[in-house]
């Protein structure tokens, strides 16, 4: 069998691997725009702050890795044209052909029209060579003030590594509060506050209208004029599907899945950053546009192709960060969200600390819990604390994945060690807090 993958990033990576473990004969090739195979896009603002010394450490395994496991790599190379019919990927060094094709392109940053946008100094942070070009610039012009365009995970990450560089950080977000997708304006307020303790500011509401000069000096931001020696664009990123759409498959804002990853097209798969899966609380078509996400599907699909039925579940979207050593984690339906998709929600929310009081150095930690009215089922949570905050989201995820309650939840089993953890933890104690509201 001859298996094709378009994209040589954490999807199409992951997928030659585990297409090999479960098929030692298999022929599999990997067309890929880049010159290496995976990388993690998510370490790259550490490579602007220096905590992670050079691009090319960021990379998972060498390409001769590949090599040696018999996947065969056509890197640096652009695939233009899927023909379904005679079953080839049409490349501007000749045509590929097929027996199962996986289609894992990806995502591209998003520019909004802004006016001098494509000014020296203007910057999006997608691929290895986006640092590498804001490194240099760095370097070479030493820039003081930066602006941010957009409080996502990329635009703070961004914003935490030009602030340890010290620079003056601005971050502009057009709607109300930071991480708008992931957390609730209470908690996002938190997040908010340790940032600036650390010198970043904010201005929510509002957007930058336009880029001045060029190299860049200033952004307009409503009536406003700010300084600015660098910019960063971190407004989100879009779905690669032009080639999908091409094709003729089903494509929305992503290309289109079944359980399996398969698209439209029985033969052709779907993963990463590129495919449209199911929201597990509203059971609606959504993007999950995470390293993890992308690696469950590869997973997925190699082992349908390989002939077990294994299905790809409905996503929470589990997403972790860290800045100025605060810690946040976050997945599912916030309280914001819930109330636009029309969803009656109980929530528990609690303050407390990572450790017992009496013992020294705990952190404090606050949960927010969001439990649906009408089955009492967890749909959502969101932590923010100095530490361990890793263990508890992860904990309630999997909880939520397996349809917990309310009392599932209050009445958890948990770890105690006084250097560690309290004997009751902030997680029972939210949903402690939903329980009664539940009774009221």
């Amino acid at each position: 069998m001859r298996i094709v993958v378009i994209g040589s990033g954490t999807a199409g990576s992951n997928f030659a691997l585990f297409m090999r473990k479960l098929d030692r004969k298999a022929n599999i090739v990997v067309i890929g725009k880049e010159p290496t195979m995976q990388y993690s896009p998510c370490a790259l603002p550490h490579v602007i702050s220096g905590t992670i010394e050079k691009p090319e450490d960021v990379v998972v395994f060498p390409n001769e890795f590949y090599k040696k496991q018999k996947i065969e790599m056509m890197l640096g190379i652009e695939a233009k044209k899927i023909d379904r019919e005679r079953k080839v990927v049409i490349t501007e060094r000749g045509e590929v052909p097929y027996d199962k094709l996986v289609i894992a392109t990806g995502s591209k940053a998003f520019i909004p029209p802004i006016k001098g946008v494509e000014s020296e100094g203007v910057f999006t942070l997608k691929s290895l060579d986006d640092v590498r070009k804001i490194k240099d610039y760095i370097a070479k012009k030493k820039p003081k003030k930066a602006v941010v365009i957009g409080a996502g995970l990329i635009g703070l990450e961004g914003a935490e590594a030009f602030a340890k560089l010290g620079m003056e950080v601005l971050v502009v977000e057009l709607l109300k509060h930071l991480l708008p997708t992931m957390l609730d304006r209470d908690m996002a307020k938190l997040v908010q506050d340790e940032m600036e303790k650390h010198g970043v500011k904010f201005k929510f509401g509002v957007g930058v209208s336009e880029i001045i000069g060029n190299p860049v000096e200033a952004v307009k931001i409503g009536d406003e004029v700010a300084e600015a020696e660098i910019v960063l664009v971190a407004t989100g990123v879009r779905a690669n599907v032009d080639l999908a759409k091409d094709a003729g498959l089903e494509v929305n804002r992503g290309i289109v899945v079944n359980e399996h990853l398969q698209t439209s097209d029985p033969d052709i798969y779907a993963i990463g950053d590129c495919a449209e899966v199911i929201d597990a609380v509203t059971g609606k078509r959504t993007l999950s546009q995470l390293g993890t996400s992308a690696v469950r599907m590869a997973k997925v699909a190699a082992e349908h192709i390989a002939g077990k039925n294994s299905v790809f579940r409905p996503v929470f979207n589990t997403a972790i960060t860290e800045l100025f050593g605060l810690e946040v984690g976050t997945f599912g339906m916030t309280e914001e969200r819930a109330k636009k998709e029309g969803i009656n929600v109980v929530v528990g929310k609690f303050k407390g600390s990572t450790k017992p009081e009496y013992y020294p150095g705990g952190k404090p930690i606050t949960v927010k819990l969001i439990f649906r009215k009408e089955d009492r089922k967890l749909i959502g949570a969101q932590i923010v604390g100095g530490e361990r905050v890793w263990g508890r989201i992860m904990t309630l995820s999997a909880l939520a994945q397996k349809g917990a309650t309310v009392e599932d939840v209050a009445y958890l089993e948990t770890a105690y060690a006084p250097p560690i953890s309290p004997t009751i933890d902030p997680i029972t104690v939210a949903a402690e807090m939903a329980m009664r509201k539940f009774k009221l």
